[in-house]
Order: structure tokens, then C-alpha cells, then sequence
């Protein structure tokens, strides 16, 4: 599938401003996926040369802004500037939420009177963890980040593991495969919710960690690159891309 790109449209945190938020892209031919969506997608789109009608579908992690809140000018532009609805995947339970907890606050009532998520978004509800996008095949896997709350990384084909927003994952601990592992970490003295350099250097054994590439950080990041380079694969750097 030499054609096909895992673009790194953003790579910091929530409150990163040096980087856009931890969005990344699946490009495949003519196909785009966007693997979350959140509040600065179209800043990040257009350093890409892109724009919202060049994408093709959303799979979206957790609800969560810096992952989720793109979709709202994603929804409200497709719909009325560009007449098209985009696929939008999620899990079963993460789906409620984004609209009743998330998005219906601004997409809930426009000039067409009361909307659901179905009238913005061809909506497809994950179905065993499994999804097919152009040539790929994507997993879903519980993440364990806020709780209360339904949290996915993602796995595509046999290549790349996404944590998105996570703690350390015993089973990542234990993978020996030789896939790309692009992993949360806050470099964050310490954080409830997300794995810091830390924690993922005590976690994770070294043959795992030389497979890892650190994502969703702060702006912080020169500070801390020696170590991240030294202990780790690298950094997954903002506009950069793998070869699937």
C-alpha cells in the first residue's frame, strides 16, 4: 500500500499552542480519514494544503474538545456550504455522548428547526472494534484516560498503534510485533489522566519503547526532545508522515 500516508495533522495537547491539536489523517489514494477532529482541524487541514470537502470520513476517539469540536464547523459547513454529509465512525458509546453532551449544544436547533447528529453526518456506529476504510483495516481498543467515559486508541492493519488519550496499556507493554507506536505523552510532572515521559519509560521496556514515537504533547517539547530521543523511538513531529 505504498500510496497510502498516516499524516500527523497535529501533534499537542489541549493546551499546546506551538502545535495543533492530535489529529492525524489517513490517506489512502484519493481517500482521506481523519482519526479525531478537534478545535483547530482546520487550521491544521489547511497547512496540509487540504480543506474540509477534501475529506471523506471521521473517526472519532473520545468526546473530549481537542479531539471532538472540529465537528461542528465539519457538520454545519458540509451541510450548507457544500450540500454533502461526511461518514462519521465512533464507538457505540461514545456516540450519545458527542451529540447530547457534546455537539447539540451549538448543531441542536438551526434555520431547518431541530437537527440530530444523522442530519449533519452519515453516522456509523463501530461495530466488534472493526472498521474498513479504502485498503485498511482499523481496531478500536479501550484506552484508560478519564473514567466515566468511553476512551479508544486505535490500531491500523499491522503497522501503527494510536493511544490517543491514555495511560500506560499493559498489553502495549507486552506487544512484540514491529509496529509504529504513536503514543500519549504529557510532559507533565505528573497527569491523572494522560502517561508522562515518566511513566512511560518505567512502564514500557526498552525494545517497545525504541518502537515509540511520543504524541500529544505540550510546548514544552524542546526541553524535554533529549530524553524523549535517548529513552524513545523519537517525536512524532507535527506535518510529518509513515508509509503504511
Amino acid at each position: 500500500m505504498s500510496d497510502s500516508r498516516l499524516h500527523f495533522l497535529g501533534t499537542g495537547d489541549s493546551e499546546a499552542m506551538r502545535f495543533w491539536n492530535t489529529n492525524l489523517m489517513l490517506e489512502s489514494g484519493s481517500r482521506r480519514l481523519l482519526i479525531d477532529c478537534g478545535y483547530t482541524i482546520k487550521y491544521a487541514l489547511r497547512d496540509a494544503g487540504l480543506a474540509v470537502p477534501d475529506i471523506d470520513a471521521i473517526l472519532i476517539t473520545h468526546t473530549h474538545a481537542d479531539h471532538a469540536y472540529g465537528l461542528e464547523r465539519f457538520g454545519i459547513e458540509t451541510r450548507y456550504r457544500y450540500g454533502t454529509r461526511v461518514t462519521l465512525y465512533a464507538e457505540p458509546d461514545v456516540l450519545p455522548a458527542l451529540w447530547h453532551e457534546t455537539l447539540k449544544g451549538s448543531m441542536g436547533y438551526s434555520s431547518d428547526g431541530e437537527n440530530r447528529l444523522e442530519d449533519f453526518f452519515d453516522v456509523v456506529a463501530i461495530e466488534n472494534h472493526s472498521l474498513e476504510f479504502a485498503d485498511h483495516h482499523l481496531r478500536t481498543f479501550p484506552t484508560e484516560h478519564t473514567g466515566g467515559m468511553a476512551t479508544y486508541g486505535v490500531e491500523i492493519d499491522d503497522s501503527v498503534i494510536f493511544t490517543a488519550d491514555s495511560k500506560p496499556l499493559a498489553w502495549i507493554a507486552e506487544d512484540r510485533s514491529r509496529r509504529t507506536i504513536l503514543h500519549d505523552c504529557s510532559l507533565q510532572a505528573d497527569n491523572p489522566v494522560h502517561a508522562t515521559l515518566g511513566e512511560i519509560i518505567a512502564f514500557y521496556p526498552p525494545e517497545v519503547r525504541r518502537r515509540m514515537l511520543a504524541i500529544h504533547y505540550g510546548d514544552d517539547l524542546e526541553t524535554h526532545r533529549a530524553a524523549i530521543e535517548r529513552e524513545l523511538g523519537g517525536v512524532a513531529e507535527q506535518g510529518a508522515s509513515l508509509v503504511l
